[in-house]
């Protein structure tokens, strides 16, 4: 007989999208958030607990009659004690209430965590969730577990829950409880690296492998909770970073996407990572892919692009957010349409640039900076933008209201947030208008435009609908006699323009990239450009699609007459 005493288990639970989120681009890319994996690896130092996390959103498991994941099958198969769900995406938040009472009905303990429900505690805990964690998880995890459980078996451990800062619940008597706010992390090098391999019935292999070395953000945007919910930006040592990222490369990875919200918000320190990067990348001849997020101010410093670019940086996600200099002000991103249309153009010829924009946003009765442009007037505007910044590719989305940001507080205040009944979490994912406008706007026209936007872009005029459909004439040319011709352009454009940058007595290569005549650095950039030209067109023909699916769910589904009721809303306001 085997006496060995069974450790208890914990299941992470990452909630799946509703079906239209879907066919956004982020819910396409196979990539789970980081920070539960973080709080699962720091509450599991000493292996006291048999941990997994399930990914809803890339599943393949035991499914109900709804074909959605059996929770009571995965139960069957590996009991757990306590179940801890991922509450970041307000989109996600119905189904996380799904699950979560699922677990509950089990006689399972939830926790939940994220910037949803630290924004909606109260919520939270009416639909399923015993236990709320504010802010970073990975200490509070660890002091709750302590708490909750006694030899491995849940106790009653309610009256012991007030010793523990940063969390939310309600105690015997139903009181609302909320411990008071925590003390931030400060050592992150002092955690132990998230482990993405606890994920199980995963479907699919990620379509890239997350990492996250910083947390919060030195900007204040209207629309964002990041820096409320984290503060100022803190990292996790470069030599740490890289060392975990040379893991996953040697462990097969070849794609990666670095999750904070701006990558370079410390230049020096990111420069050093690059290199470092950079480095091991030549001596042991590796090939990987990486993706960032970053501003747009990192066009202003060379030494920084030639890092990046060593490092093998190929893409860059920027919230661009609007054209619109109004709009930009009122958001607080603090810069103008001309600069981000300056540094765009020369990030554009090294990177491959995603652009990320917000349609129309919302003004206020004591607003101080308001565009005079209609809504149409602004569809043109971000249409020229987009080809006078040299965007490769696109998402325009609606404003949303998040749960804690300073937008949402504001839209509250002048009582232009619907009821859930009218328009629900689910729809917060920016293809939904989720408030209700200004006066003199059509609710109509306001939820149309950024579709019609990526439509243009992605499908184009009738002709490329119709006839080129699925972009067929153009991948025929690119890869038969198209591809002499544009190379021929290309490497013409790059030598003159690398010519030019030598009369004026620049260094292309700066540091980090070997030094190579002005003949073979311009092959280089034409193969680079070319390279770029087909990366360009797989994705246009890819979003055409997602654009085109998306637009038949839109109109089969029920929103049609939601917006019929923000617009008797609206008009009785």
């Amino acid at each position: 007989m085997n006496s060995q005493k069974e450790n208890p288990t914990i299941i992470g639970v990452i909630p799946q999208y509703p079906a239209h989120t879907k066919q956004n681009i982020y819910g396409k890319i196979r990539m789970p958030p980081v920070g539960i994996f973080s709080v699962l690896a720091n509450i599991n130092k000493n292996s006291e607990f048999d941990i997994y996390v399930i990914d809803e959103n890339n599943y393949k498991g035991p499914v109900d009659k709804n074909k959605m994941p059996d929770h009571v099958a995965i139960q069957k198969l590996k009991p757990a004690s306590i179940a801890m769900l991922y509450g970041g995406m307000s989109n996600s938040i119905p189904r996380m209430f799904e699950v979560a009472q699922q677990y509950q009905s089990l006689g399972v303990t939830t926790i939940a965590g994220g910037s949803h429900v630290d924004s909606l505690p109260k919520e939270a805990l009416n639909s399923g969730i015993d236990i709320v964690v504010h802010g970073e998880g990975e200490e509070t995890a660890q002091e709750l577990l302590k708490v909750i459980l006694k030899n491995g078996v849940v106790v009653d451990y309610k009256q012991n829950l007030e010793q523990i800062l940063g969390i939310s619940f309600f105690d015997e008597h139903n009181n609302y409880v909320f411990t008071g706010k925590r003390q931030p992390i400060n050592d992150l090098d002092s955690l132990l690296d998230p482990d993405i391999s606890i994920m199980k019935f995963m479907n699919k292999k990620l379509s890239s492998f997350p990492i996250n070395r910083g947390r919060g953000c030195n900007f204040t945007c209207e629309f964002c909770v990041v820096n409320k919910q984290y503060g100022r930006y803190k990292a996790i040592s470069i030599e740490k970073t890289f060392n975990y990222f040379k893991h996953m490369v040697e462990d097969g990875q070849k794609s990666f996407f670095f999750t904070d919200d701006n990558f370079a918000q410390n230049i020096n320190e990111t420069i050093d990572l690059c290199k470092l990067i950079g480095d091991y990348k030549v001596k042991h001849k590796k090939k990987f892919d990486i993706m960032v997020q970053v501003r747009t101010e990192i066009a202003e410093n060379p030494k920084l692009l030639e890092a990046m670019k060593y490092a093998g940086i190929s893409s860059l996600a920027i919230g661009y957010e609007s054209p619109i200099n109004e709009e930009l002000k009122a958001m607080r991103k603090g810069v103008t349409v001309e600069k981000l249309v300056k540094r765009s153009r020369i990030l554009s010829d090294i990177f491959h640039l995603h652009g990320m924009f917000i349609f129309g946003y919302p003004t206020f009765e004591d607003s101080k900076f308001k565009s005079e442009l209609t809504l149409k007037q602004k569809a043109k505007e971000y249409a020229r933008f987009f080809g006078k910044a040299r965007i490769d590719t696109i998402q325009v989305f609606n404003a949303v209201p998040l749960p804690g940001s300073d937008l949402r507080y504001k839209l509250e205040h002048e009582n232009r947030i619907p009821p859930l009944d009218v328009i629900g979490w689910d729809k917060y994912d920016g293809l939904f208008l989720c408030y209700v406008p200004e006066k003199g706007l059509d609710v109509f026209e306001l939820q149309n435009f950024p579709l019609a936007l990526m439509k243009k872009r992605y499908s184009g005029n009738f002709f490329t609908r119709n006839i080129n459909f699925g972009n067929w004439i153009n991948w025929i040319y690119d890869f038969s006699f198209g591809l002499p011709v544009n190379f021929s352009m290309l490497y013409t454009r790059r030598f003159f323009y690398n010519l030019n940058q030598k009369r004026k007595n620049i260094n292309i290569n700066i540091k980090f990239l070997p030094k190579r005549n002005i003949f073979h650095e311009s092959w280089n950039n034409a193969c680079h450009d070319i390279a770029k030209g087909w990366k360009k067109l797989v994705i246009k023909t890819y979003a055409g699609g997602i654009v085109r699916k998306w637009d038949r769910l839109y109109k089969k589904g029920n929103y049609i007459d939601a917006l019929k009721k923000l617009s008797l809303r609206k008009h009785k306001s």
